[in-house]
């Protein structure tokens, strides 16, 4: 009998520990949820396109009349009206003339800085002097890497070490020297007159020695008419043999592409957009929305203008860009936190003080696996940078306590 009643305590205890592991699992489950969290992170998207278009200036072309010209001026250059841009031979003799005359020239001016300094004390220290000066200039040109500059004292230096180490006997064998230069030069000067000559600017600008056939199509001043289809069909004209470059006379230069209509909805003329090429500039320039064209077939002519960097958009025609139409700024939210309430607004929870606190937000652009929303920093109340956003956890609600 009592060995009966001992089996029935048993199992009443264990039917009453079952009952209260299922009742404290139940407590702990509703209290206490294992969760998964994100930062709140400030975060700005754009949204635009990838488009091919041209990029368009004011362009002289530039030509030359005679069967050899050789370019003096470098890509980007600005030169001035009548300033010697090339100089044009009637022969290969011609040319090889040229070549020594530039030789015996520079020859001349390091001998005429070697003769310029006596030989006597202050002579020399003013020498001295005037090469240490040279070279820190050099140093200096060399660290920012301007050459023009290194070429141009590079004469100077050679004369200055060359009297630096003569003495007064080979002094006068520079003056021996000198005078045959001299003689030399006067001599083949006088014999190129009639098979060299200059090619000069008409007007100023800035200087690109690629012709590519688009110099009288695309202009400023036609922009405006040409229709979608002429932009998407456009093909250069034949360049002509005798030019040799152009010169890009206008300050402000174009960029003009063809987009969907659907994208341009909200763009207006005096926007401006960040614009990055593909194939230069490391960052997004500012460009101006000059013109927007009637809509033809669900596309519309874009042209964008900028006012700057025109020397190094001097070889740029065809290219490629990326276009930011409208760009969004706010805090980067994950999808899978965004929630609506019974009112249907949408808002997430935080993790505060080890509860779950409901926050508002205001989807501002949707960005694939996440939405950027509104950051306001007038109120404490709004979602911050640095609030830790709560992705997975279930049954939640405003205040409940949780477990990470």
């Amino acid at each position: 009998m009592k060995q009966g009643r001992t089996y029935t305590n048993i199992i009443l205890g264990l039917f009453l520990a079952v009952v209260v592991c299922y009742f404290g699992y139940y407590i702990y489950s509703a209290n206490y949820t294992s969760i998964r969290t994100v930062t709140a992170i400030e975060y700005e998207a754009g949204a635009g396109c990838y488009t091919t278009g041209f990029v368009v200036r004011r362009e002289v072309p530039v030509k030359s009349r005679y069967a050899i010209t050789a370019l003096m001026v470098s890509e980007g250059d600005r030169v001035s009206s009548g300033q010697s841009i090339a100089t044009g031979y009637d022969s290969e003799d011609a040319q090889f003339r040229q070549d020594r005359i530039d030789q015996l020239e520079h020859e001349l001016e390091q001998l005429d800085y070697a003769q310029a300094y006596s030989s006597d004390a202050t002579g020399r220290a003013e020498l001295e002097a005037d090469l240490e000066g040279h070279l820190l200039a050099v140093s200096r040109a060399l660290a920012r890497r301007d050459m023009n500059t290194v070429e141009d004292r590079s004469a100077a230096i050679k004369g200055l070490v060359l009297r630096h180490a003569s003495s007064d006997r080979e002094l006068e064998a520079l003056s021996q020297r000198i005078t045959a230069l001299q003689g030399e030069l006067q001599s083949l000067s006088a014999q190129a007159g009639s098979d060299t000559q200059p090619v000069t600017a008409l007007q100023s600008g800035y200087f690109s020695g690629t012709v590519d056939g688009y110099e009288s199509l695309l202009t400023p001043d036609t922009l405006t008419a040409l229709t979608v289809e002429q932009v998407e069909n456009m093909e250069p004209e034949d360049v002509d043999d005798s030019s040799i470059g152009k010169l890009i006379t206008s300050s402000t230069w174009y960029y003009i592409t063809t987009v969907e209509e659907e994208l341009v909805q909200d763009v207006r003329r005096g926007k401006t957009l960040p614009v990055s090429f593909v194939s230069a500039f490391y960052d997004a320039l500012p460009m101006t929305v000059e013109h927007l064209s009637e809509p033809q077939d669900g596309k519309q002519v874009l042209i964008l203008s900028c006012d700057r960097y025109l020397q190094d958009v001097t070889l740029l025609r065809e290219q490629s860009a990326d276009i930011v139409f409208t760009s969004y700024s706010g805090l980067r939210v994950p999808k899978e936190a965004i929630r609506v309430d019974e009112n249907r607004r949408t808002g997430l929870y935080i993790l505060e003080a080890g509860a779950a606190e409901w926050k508002y937000v205001e989807l501002l652009h949707d960005n694939g696996e996440s939405y950027v929303v509104k950051l306001d920093k007038s109120s404490t109340d709004e979602l911050w940078p640095g609030d830790e956003i709560i992705l997975t956890a279930e049954e939640l609600y405003d205040g409940k306590v949780l477990l990470q």
